[in-house]
């Protein structure tokens, strides 16, 4: 047998036997779990918090932290599935259900959500699979000693008006808005839009929801009049607000600025306030809800009802899997909670824990907690398109919007182009799904 011949089918031999393995060998003692910590220190405050309280309970078992940074999760799922070394717990974020279709989660019972108290979140296919945490907003944090530079201290409520007072605290000599385009934060602004304008408030019994007509063939982006309305928008922003550097920025740029005291407005969510105290920021701020184009009531928008939480991979097995579920159970540690709640800047809702959270001994944290809780009261959430597992748009529509925010960046205005954009991009994940 020639040696390259010989050299081929030895390399195939190998090939059927990895194919054959249940993926690259992996410590039995060793739990992996993912966490987007990226610059986050008071995500890595609660990380640790949990690393540790698992080790305590369970000797001899370590865990391992799989830092996801600022990067999108379903790309990095999509990998490790494909290379069958999928982590033992991961972040489902929105991706729940694209794990769970793919075989990739194994179910939790009743029983621990009841053990917690924690709200049980809506059934995907008859089945839940995630911790759900905390009740998390996103909304737009303002600087408030450039806000009340400009007589402006309540929240703004329409796209205009932000506008109008991004142009007056320029004209103070404030940047107005601190915004990056490398990234997923590239899609707030988009995110905010489409969740509290293109989306009904309250989904009513038996009317479809936008993704819902959209997955039929009823509606699109290219033809949807309020499409249009918020791709307008989001043009005037970049056009605007937005300088040279922004497409080199991503969310550690937006933070660092922001908390710099570099700019006067962040549109971000609210784990954001989690990163205060670590940062020890001085000044000031307020958490006021997304503007509406349509006339209705500014609102925050809810990103925790559909299961995002962390869960439970089907890659371990025997005790390994016993001890995954342990190490979920640990989560709610009333100081793995507390920490939580407070890098996360999540509103409790796991009922039979005894926390208080959030909460933070830094002034100006404590005090834009306060503001939240106030706010949060007053203006209410909305689910957006957040629905649930099987009423929205594909894993891949977050970066969808980002890519399509940094095409305006690079200069494309073409208004019909952007919106076929979204069109194609969500039909090919449906595809792709």
């Amino acid at each position: 047998m020639p040696m390259r011949t010989r050299v081929l089918t030895l390399a195939m031999g190998v090939a059927l036997l990895w194919a054959g393995c249940s993926g690259p060998p992996q410590n039995e003692n060793v739990i992996r779990v993912t966490r987007n910590i990226g610059g986050r220190a008071g995500f890595r405050l609660h990380f640790d918090a949990w690393k540790a309280a698992f080790e305590r309970d369970n000797p001899g078992w370590e865990m391992e932290l799989i830092d996801l940074g600022n990067a999108e999760g379903a790309e990095y799922y999509k990998s490790r599935i494909a290379t069958n070394d999928l982590p033992d717990i991961v972040m489902t974020w929105q991706l729940a259900n694209f794990l769970a279709d793919s075989g990739n989660l194994t179910p939790l019972p009743d029983s621990y959500y009841e053990k917690f108290g924690i709200p049980m979140p809506a059934p995907y296919k008859g089945k839940r699979y995630t911790t759900q945490g905390g009740l998390q907003i996103q909304g737009i944090v303002v600087n408030k000693t450039m806000w009340d530079d400009i007589g402006i201290t309540t929240p703004p409520e329409t796209w205009d008006a932000w506008f109008a007072a991004f142009d007056k605290l320029r004209e103070k000599g404030h940047n107005p808005l601190v915004y990056g385009g490398r990234e997923w934060s590239a899609a707030m602004p988009f995110f905010y839009a489409i969740a509290s304008d293109l989306y009904a408030r309250k989904q009513e019994p038996g009317k479809p929801s936008w993704t819902i007509r959209k997955d039929r063939g009823e509606v699109s982006f290219a033809t949807d009049p309020v499409a249009r309305q918020i791709m307008e928008k989001m043009i005037y922003l970049v056009e605007h607000y937005t300088d040279k550097g922004t497409m080199s920025n991503g969310y550690n740029e937006e933070q660092r600025d922001f908390y710099g005291g570099k700019g006067a407005t962040w549109m971000m969510g609210c784990w954001m306030a989690g990163d205060i105290e670590p940062n020890q920021v001085e000044f000031d701020m307020a958490y006021w809800p997304a503007p509406s184009l349509l006339g209705r009531p500014p609102i925050f928008v809810q990103t925790s009802g559909t299961q995002s939480g962390w869960a439970v991979t089907t890659a371990p097995t025997g005790e390994k899997l016993d001890k995954a579920m342990a190490a979920l159970e640990t989560f709610y540690d009333p100081h793995v909670y507390q920490l939580f709640l407070n890098g996360e800047c999540q509103f409790a809702e796991a009922a039979n824990v005894p926390v208080a959270g959030p909460k933070s001994g830094w002034p100006p944290a404590q005090r834009l907690i306060d503001d939240m809780t106030a706010n949060l009261e007053q203006y209410g959430t909305t689910l957006g398109y957040h629905i649930a597992l099987d009423d929205m748009p594909p894993p891949a529509f977050h970066p969808t919007l980002a890519r399509v925010m940094q095409e305006i960046l690079a200069g494309n205005r073409d208004i019909d182009a952007l919106l076929t954009m979204l069109d194609e991009d969500w039909e090919s994940a449906r595809k792709g799904a």
